[in-house]
C-alpha cells in the first residue's frame, strides 16, 4: 500500500501523523512524507532551522521544508518501523504541487491535516483539503485534531447507500488491519419521498391518502426502506467476515447534516464517506456528502475512491 503524507508541522498535521495509527494500513506500507514550502512561508520565529541572512526565500524554504518532513518521517518509522518511509522537500503551489505529486507517485491514500501553519496556513491548508477531497484521484484522509482524539480514534463510521462508490468505502474498511478494539458503525440514512414528522403517514384513513399519487409514493418509500436495511445488512456482513465488530443504524434524514450529528453522538474517530468521481455534475453530488464530513465533523474523515484494477 502506498500512502502519501502532506505534512507542514501545523497540531493537524501532527494529528494526521498520530492518527496513522488507526488508519488501519498494512505491514509494508510504502510512505512518502511531503512538506510543500511557497512563498511568505515558514515565518522565521515558526522556524525549527536557522537561516544566513543571506539566503533565498526559496532556499530557506525548501530548508525548512526539509527538516519538517525529515521530523516526520522519523516519528513515522519509529512507531511503524517495518513501513518504507521516504521525506521530500518541494517548492511550489500546494494544490498544484501535491496534486502533481499524486500524478507522479500514484498513492492509494492521501493524509492531510484539516487546517495548516497560523491563520493563513489555515485559511490555505483548509482550501487545499478541500480541493483535494474533489480533485485528487485517490483516496484522501483528511485529519482533525481534537482532545479526545486518542479515546474515540478506534470507532469507525461508515456512510453508505448501497451505491459503487459507497461500496468501495465498505470494502477500503473491510481489506485494512485494524486495532484489535476498532468498532464499525455502518450508518444508512433513508431518504423518504413523504419526510417523517409529517403526519403524511397518518392520513391512510383520509381521502388524500387513497389518492393513487400518495398510494405511489407510500410503496416507493417502503421499497427504499427494504433496500436501504438490505444494504445495511450486507454491509455489516462484509465487515463481519473482515473480522471488525459492526453494527448498523439505518435512520430517516438529510445525509450530510446526519452524517455529521451521527459521528459527534457516537464519538467517532474516523468517518468514511465514498466518492463519486471527479466529473463536474459528479462535484456537486460528492459536495453534499463529504464537504458536509470534511468542513464539519470534528474528527478524521476519509474520501473513499475505488482502487485502481490491477
Amino acid at each position: 500500500m502506498k500512502v502519501l503524507i502532506a505534512y507542514d508541522g501545523s497540531t493537524c498535521a501532527d494529528a494526521a501523523v498520530e492518527g496513522l495509527k488507526f488508519a488501519g494500513f498494512p505491514n509494508g506500507t510504502e510512505a512518502l512524507v511531503v512538506t510543500v514550502a511557497h512563498e511568505g512561508w515558514p515565518s522565521r520565529k515558526d522556524s525549527i532551522v536557522g537561516h544566513d541572512s543571506a539566503e533565498s526565500a526559496w532556499q530557506a524554504g525548501v530548508k525548512e521544508a526539509a527538516a519538517l518532513a525529515d521530523h516526520a518521517k522519523l516519528r513515522i518509522q519509529l512507531t511503524f518501523p517495518d513501513w518504507k518511509v521516504s521525506s521530500e522537500p518541494l517548492w511550489g503551489d500546494p494544490l498544484k504541487i501535491l496534486l502533481k505529486t499524486i500524478e507522479h507517485w500514484k498513492p492509494d491514500v492521501l493524509v492531510i491535516g484539516s487546517h495548516g501553519r497560523g491563520a493563513v496556513g489555515r485559511m490555505v491548508l483548509g482550501s487545499v483539503s478541500l480541493e483535494l477531497v474533489h480533485h485528487a484521484p485517490c483516496t484522501v484522509r483528511v485529519s482533525r485534531a481534537h482532545a479526545d482524539y486518542a479515546a474515540a480514534s478506534a470507532r469507525i463510521l461508515v456512510a453508505t447507500d448501497g451505491s459503487a462508490h459507497a461500496g468501495a468505502a465498505i470494502q477500503e474498511i473491510a481489506r485494512r488491519h485494524w486495532p484489535e478494539e476498532s468498532e464499525v458503525k455502518v450508518l444508512c440514512i433513508l431518504q423518504t419521498l413523504v419526510p417523517a414528522g409529517t403526519g403524511m403517514h397518518s392520513l391512510e384513513s383520509s381521502t388524500f391518502a387513497t389518492e393513487p399519487a400518495f398510494q405511489v409514493i407510500d410503496r416507493s418509500d417502503k421499497q427504499e426502506q427494504t433496500r436501504i436495511e438490505t444494504v445495511a445488512r450486507s454491509s455489516v456482513a462484509t465487515l463481519s467476515n473482515a473480522g471488525l465488530a459492526a453494527h448498523a443504524e439505518v435512520i430517516e434524514g438529510n445525509p450530510p447534516e446526519e452524517i455529521v450529528k451521527r459521528a459527534q453522538i457516537w464519538d467517532a474517530g474516523t468517518v468514511f464517506v465514498g466518492a463519486r468521481g471527479l466529473g463536474t455534475l459528479e462535484r456537486i453530488l460528492l459536495g453534499s456528502a463529504s464537504t458536509a464530513a470534511v468542513t464539519h465533523c470534528h474528527c478524521t474523515v476519509e474520501v473513499v475512491r475505488p482502487r485502481p484494477q490491477l
